[in-house]
Formats: C-alpha cells, sequence, structure tokens
C-alpha cells in the first residue's frame, strides 16, 4: 500500500513538473483578450497626467519667464516620449510573452482566456482602465499630504544639520571677557 501511494504521489509529482509549456500563439491571444496594449496606452496617458500635475504642484506660486515655462514643457514631452519608445508595446512585447511562458503552463493559460471570454471577464477588462484611473487618483489625493511631509522631514533634517555644524565653531569662539 505504502508503495502504490509513493508511486501516485511521484507520477503526481512528475506531471506537475512537465507540465505543457504555453506556445506563444496562446500567450499572444490571452495579451489580447486582457488589451493589455491598450490598457499600457491608458497607463501612459495616466503617468502624463500625473508627470504634467506634479510639475504644476511642484512650480505653484512661482512665476516662470515664458522661455522657462516653454523649456518645462518640453522636457515632460521628451520624457513621455522616451518612455513611451523604451516601455511601449512594440518593446515590451516579447518580454511580456517571456514572463507569461516562464509563469504559466499552458493549461492555465488555456483557463484564463477561457475567463477573459466569459462575460465576466470582458467586463473586467472593459471596467480596469475605470479601476485604474479611480486608483491613480486616490494615490495622487494621498501622495500630497505624503510629499509635504517629506518635505517638512527634509527641511528639519537640514536644520538639525546646520546646528551640529554651528555648534563647533561656536565652542571654538573666543569668550568675551568680563
Amino acid at each position: 500500500m505504502k508503495y502504490l501511494i509513493s508511486v501516485v504521489c511521484a507520477l503526481s509529482f512528475c506531471a506537475a513538473a512537465f507540465a505543457a509549456a504555453p506556445s506563444q500563439a496562446s500567450i499572444e491571444r490571452l495579451l489580447s483578450v486582457t488589451e493589455v496594449e491598450k490598457l499600457l496606452g491608458t497607463m501612459y496617458q495616466q503617468m502624463e497626467g500625473m508627470m504634467k500635475a506634479g510639475m504644476d504642484q511642484a512650480l505653484r506660486g512661482k512665476t516662470l519667464p515664458p522661455e522657462a515655462q516653454k523649456l518645462a514643457e518640453t522636457l515632460r514631452a521628451k520624457l513621455m516620449a522616451n518612455m513611451k519608445q523604451e516601455l511601449g508595446w512594440d518593446a515590451m512585447k516579447d518580454l511580456y510573452i517571456q514572463v507569461y511562458a516562464e509563469s504559466f503552463t499552458q493549461e492555465e493559460i488555456d483557463g484564463l482566456i477561457a475567463f477573459y471570454e466569459s462575460p465576466a471577464g470582458r467586463a473586467f477588462v472593459a471596467k480596469m482602465p475605470i479601476v485604474m484611473q479611480k486608483s491613480m487618483t486616490m494615490m495622487q489625493s494621498r501622495m500630497g499630504p505624503i510629499m509635504q511631509n517629506m518635505q517638512r522631514s527634509l527641511q528639519e533634517a537640514i536644520q538639525e544639520v546646520q546646528a551640529v555644524k554651528a555648534a563647533p565653531e561656536q565652542a571654538d569662539a573666543p569668550k568675551p571677557k568680563a
């Protein structure tokens, strides 16, 4: 009996170890039904909005000459263009395929495709950009106070360092004669 259980366990482990690797075509189909390319495009638009909002917040209350405003806008546009080129779908597709191939079996990919082609899966895919947008908006509202706290902590640390630097200078200064 123990021998039979051992054989069954060994066969189970072997079957799991030799599960079929997913085909590139099935991974591409999964990436298509999950609209990963479209989701990446939405993500870049949101990141661009966040970058613009961050630059606006950093410059709030400051009047920049038109040339400086134009340079800031040009820099933002260049950064986004570079990010889209380096992290765009054309550059990332093969990486997605590799990660999925290393992470999932063919059976799992087939199950995911079945889910994403179901009504619930299609609803999930259709609503994910809205979920991401709302999440990013909520994160932005939380980041403002976090950034303010970080700036305040940085200012306090700078003041502490300046106080420590000033202390030895005051100790070395000649004492007034009485």
